[in-house]
């Protein structure tokens, strides 16, 4: 029983660890700031991780296979700009706006993963180039706010259910949906394989192709996703938003356990890490710590995390 304990807190030992920072930054935040632990802050706090979350799980199936997308900020960019153009504030145009947004994501992640399935380029060099031209592209479209959201899909971001935003139930749901996916179906088992061991999943008979096409369409998807979020709060289509989103996604997802060499990683892990940062970003902003120190600190945090990280072994010699 003792053993068992024991294999039970190795394995979990970086979501408990990470888990363990967040309560310390709510300790910290509750006993310099007055407001910190205020409804509002909260409220805010956990929107903010479900933008960030929303990204962030993508991002993580991606690197669960041993690769990594770097374009998933240009995406939300582009994917705010179009909803925001096709909406027009037309309650009339939501379905159409909406669908095509992610149709657009969806597409993109697919094209990410022919490249690199079929012409054989690094998942680096793909998705590197692809930021690059989607970000053109979006400010070829646009360099100021345009278009608008509708009323109605305006007012979804301020609704609430038991005083908890809706947004937060609809990224809850996500992360359940994603938990499910990894670990109760034969694609998740795939994307564990793929990325635990290329090679002994291809002699396996592990679609190693279909895998990779999932994947990044999912992680496009969900980039898609993020934009109409963004487009939910903003109201229009601004071309400063999704700015260090991927960097913060990447460093959310590594934080939280997940191996860049792939075949490692938990939801749980990935909601810490998302957690962990957003409650640091606030801390930060309600201490009234100049901005900049943010990004020093996200960079030590992962710096960190990567050199604690064991290959073969997981984190902190865990084999999670």
């Amino acid at each position: 029983m003792k053993q068992l304990k024991g294999n039970l807190l190795q394995k979990h030992a970086v979501v408990l660890v990470v888990y363990g920072l967040v309560f310390v930054l709510i300790t910290v935040g509750a006993i310099y700031s007055e407001r910190f632990l205020s409804v509002r802050n909260l409220t805010n706090v956990f929107r903010q991780a479900a933008y960030l979350g929303t990204a962030a799980l993508g991002e993580m199936l991606v690197i669960l296979t041993a690769g990594i997308d770097l374009s998933i900020g240009s995406l939300v960019k582009l994917s705010v700009l179009v909803s925001a153009i096709l909406m027009d504030g037309n309650p009339d145009n939501v379905l159409m706006a909406v669908s095509l947004t992610l149709a657009l994501g969806l597409s993109v992640g697919l094209i990410h993963a022919f490249f690199i399935n079929e012409l054989n380029l690094s998942p680096f060099v793909v998705t590197f180039a692809s930021l690059f031209i989607l970000q053109g592209i979006s400010l070829t479209i646009t360099t100021k706010p345009i278009g608008r959201s509708s009323k109605e899909f305006l007012l979804l971001y301020s609704q609430k259910f038991f005083e908890v935003p809706v947004i937060v139930y609809f990224f809850g749901l996500l992360t359940l949906l994603i938990a499910f996916l990894l670990r109760m179906t034969v694609f998740g088992k795939h994307i564990y394989a793929v990325g635990g061991n290329l090679t002994v999943a291809e002699l396996s008979g592990v679609p190693v192709k279909k895998v990779r096409y999932g994947v990044y369409g999912l992680c496009s998807l969900l980039a898609a996703v993020t934009g109409l979020l963004w487009l939910m709060r903003m109201g229009v289509g601004d071309p400063v938003i999704g700015k260090e989103l991927e960097l913060n996604a990447i460093i959310a997802v590594v934080i939280g356990g997940t191996s860049l060499f792939g075949g490692r990683g938990t939801v749980s892990g990935v909601i810490g890490g998302v957690l962990l940062l957003t409650f640091t970003d606030n801390l930060l902003v309600v201490l009234g710590v100049n901005q900049f120190v943010s990004g020093l600190i996200k960079g030590l945090i992962f710096v960190g995390a990567v050199a604690l990280y064991k290959p073969n072994k997981g984190f902190y010699g865990s084999s999670i």
